[in-house]
């Protein structure tokens, strides 16, 4: 039989391994595709939340509440007074290639709950890692707050004071309420018009299609392993046909030794 070396170990092992090939593509194909329908929908939230008009802080945002998936992105307006006391510095953040510090600082509104304003970027020092650089203060009195809503980052992290300014590596919620005497709702916003020595932080759109190429990427490698895996089965078979079996040297059988020559 032509393919008989099939059902050999040697080809059970190959056939073997090649399905396991096969199902870790197709796995990390499924995986790259999830990954572009999420990223594909914060897009299409980002986009969305551009055309629509502010809505209420209230309306989304409450203590002890992340806000909703669908709700990430959103434009509300919040009135308050800013608390400077409570302010924190998130460190190692980057615009634009340069390294800095966000600044996040507590809104009390009227009801005497809070929310965590991101009020912008500043660069870092020059003066060295260690200097600290000059932020400018929040506005006095009552504001208004125009912002896009963000989900509280759940990394944890140590949050220190250096010179009597509170530092961070992420803005989680639950960790920054411990330091002030207020409840903050769940998330925080990121002001779309801070003051003077600010930058706005950057809406990133997310790179959804580079996602979507390395899922059918994933998925074309699993389409090539049987095809592969039949050239060689089909190579091995003609090869088989074209040499000789160890048995067949040419003499007759049972020839004696002696009358040769």
């Amino acid at each position: 039989m032509r393919y008989r070396f099939l059902i050999s170990w040697r080809w059970l092992g190959v056939t073997a391994v090649a399905a396991v090939l096969i199902a870790t593509c197709v796995w990390l194909g499924m995986w790259q595709h999830d990954r572009y329908e999420h990223r594909a929908a914060t897009n299409d939230r980002i986009a969305a939340a551009s055309q629509d008009n502010a809505a209420p802080l209230e309306t989304i945002l409450a203590v002890g509440e992340q806000p909703a998936t669908d709700e990430v992105w959103s434009i509300v307006t919040v009135t308050g007074e800013f608390d400077s006391t409570g302010q924190v510095l998130i460190r190692n953040r980057s615009v634009d290639g340069q390294t800095g510090y966000e600044v996040v600082t507590p809104l009390i509104m009227d009801t005497g709950e809070a929310v965590l304003v991101d009020r912008g970027w500043v660069p870092a020092s020059d003066q060295g890692a260690m200097a600290l650089p000059e932020v400018p203060a929040p506005p006095t009195g009552v504001v208004e707050i125009t912002g896009r809503v963000r989900a509280s980052e759940s990394q944890l992290s140590e949050l220190n004071q250096v010179d009597g300014i509170n530092q961070a590596r992420t803005i989680n919620t639950d960790q920054i309420a411990e330091t002030v005497a207020y409840e903050l709702v769940g998330g925080y916003i990121t002001d779309t018009d801070p003051g003077e020595g600010l930058v706005a932080i950057p809406v990133r759109e997310e790179k959804s299609w580079q996602n979507f190429a390395y899922a059918y990427q994933w998925w074309l490698f699993a389409l090539m392993i049987p095809i592969g895996l039949v050239m060689l089965a089909r190579r091995e078979a003609k090869v088989e046909e074209t040499t000789p079996t160890g048995g067949d040297t040419g003499e007759a059988v049972g020839e004696p030794v002696a009358a040769r020559g």
